[in-house]
């Protein structure tokens, strides 16, 4: 009796052993979970999404045309942060009768301002003819012909070769002094409206 109770003991020891041994049917629902979160912790960080930085468009700014010119007895309007100032030697300056001004600014203005005897002519043509460059500059358009204030102007368009492609030219006759004026701009507008600037202020002793 005491050796079946002892067998069977024993034989019930290894099956409590053995039941523990054998493997567990995993949950499913943590076999989901535990491949979600693996997923997840895969994952780079989300980037934030580019966002589109608007750019304003270049546009000239309105150039500062408070400036004025008084010599050889005739006044002229500039813009304010920029000076004419004579071509010539200072052997031969610029006179009443002949004379040639420049003024610069880099990058974006150059002004030629010439004069002299208008001989006889009622007709001014002829000084654009001396303030254009042959070489460089060329007419746009057509040729623009105004009264202001006592003044007959004719004004022009120009493009031309340099680094500063637009520009304009003018040509008028005050006295007995025929006029010419060009300048080179940011563009055409600009341009026209440095030469209302100048010819609003223009004046001359007669």
């Amino acid at each position: 009796m005491l050796k079946k109770s002892y067998l069977l003991l024993t034989l019930l020891t290894i099956f409590t052993l053995l039941s523990a041994c054998t493997p567990k049917t995993p949950s499913p629902s943590m076999s989901v979970d535990e491949a979600v979160s693996a997923f997840l912790t895969s994952q780079p960080p989300p980037m934030a999404q580019p966002t589109y930085t608007p750019y304003p468009t270049y546009t000239p700014a309105a150039p500062a045309l408070s400036g004025l010119f008084c010599e050889y007895q005739f006044c002229i309007g500039h813009p304010v942060d920029v000076a004419l100032f004579d071509v010539r030697e200072s052997t031969e300056p610029s006179i009443y009768t002949d004379g040639i001004l420049a003024a610069y600014r880099i990058p974006d203005y150059y002004n030629l301002f010439v004069w002299q005897t208008r001989n006889g002519s009622d007709d001014p043509q002829f000084m654009l003819d001396i303030v254009l460059d042959a070489n460089v500059d060329t007419r746009v358009g057509a040729l623009d012909i105004n009264m202001v204030g006592d003044l007959t102007t004719f004004y022009s368009a120009i493009s031309n070769g340099s680094a500063i492609p637009s520009g304009g030219a003018a040509a008028w006759i005050c006295g007995d002094r025929a006029f010419g004026w060009k300048v080179y701009a940011e563009s055409e507008e600009i341009a026209h409206t440095y030469f209302l600037d100048a010819i609003s202020k223009f004046r001359c002793k007669e």
